[in-house]
This record gives structure tokens, sequence and C-alpha cells, in this order.
């Protein structure tokens, strides 16, 4: 957010605040006038109102293949107790590498670029001396 928009949105919150000092001012000389509290009723305000959401077919059961990098993006989770990193075999160009990846995002954003020139075959995560903890994907040979 910009410095101009900042000060203009805290404008409007000091307005806000004065105008609900002035309905409970209201409230309490009513109050006074009766001698005992009047029981107001808030009225509804525009901040009450929920988004109505659009209601959505329900889905079909899938006939389409699902590919393989989905399969994989969905079996990715985020790191857990001494789980330090994610090691990740991929074959790129006939080569095969292994890399450490510490970002959860970049390895989605791998998986996700798979293609005639890359493959990841395998996914598991390591603790800080390097061992294997899980074994999230282990593509068939």
């Amino acid at each position: 957010m910009r410095a101009d928009q900042q000060i203009q949105i805290n404008g409007l919150l000091l307005q806000r605040e004065e105008l609900f000092v002035r309905v409970h001012d209201l409230e309490q000389a009513a109050a006074a006038i009766l001698g005992e509290p009047y029981p107001f009723t808030r009225p509804p305000l525009p901040s009450d109102a929920k988004l109505k959401r659009k209601p959505t077919a329900p889905r079909a059961a899938s006939a389409a293949p699902v590919s393989p990098a989905a399969v994989a993006r969905e079996s990715l989770r985020r790191l857990e107790g001494l789980e330090t990193a994610y090691r990740v075999t991929y074959r790129r160009f006939g080569q095969v590498v292994t890399e450490d990846h510490d970002d959860l995002d970049a390895l989605r954003t791998l998986l996700s670029s798979q293609g005639a020139n890359l493959t990841v075959t395998r996914v598991e995560t390591i603790d800080l001396g390097g061992r294997t903890k899980a074994v999230l994907l282990a593509a068939a040979p």
C-alpha cells in the first residue's frame, strides 16, 4: 500500500471513530432523558453483509487422465519435524540430476515444468545430515 493511500484510509478510520463516538453520545443522551438505558437495537451495517457465492455445479467424475505432474504436485507437503530440505532426482536431456531444495513452491514449479526433456523421478525429504526421512514421489523405472 502506498503512503498516500494509507493516509487516506487513516483519515477515513478517524471519521468512522468520530461517528461511533457521536452515536454513543446520542444513545447516552436518550438514556438520560428516560432515566434508564434505552434498549437500542443495532441496525444492520454494510459490513455485516456476506457475499453470496454462485452455486457451483457438482463435479462430475473425472474421465480425463490425470497427468503425472499433477499427481506429483499433489503428493508434496511442507517439511515436518527434523526434515530440512527436499532431495529431487530428475532426468534432463538424458542426464540424471540430483538437487536439494528448501522451497516447496520452487519444487512445485519444477514438477509442473516436466515434459519431453525433463522428468522428475524421485522426491524425498532429508534431514540436516542429508539422510532420507520420507519418500514423497518415486516414479516407476
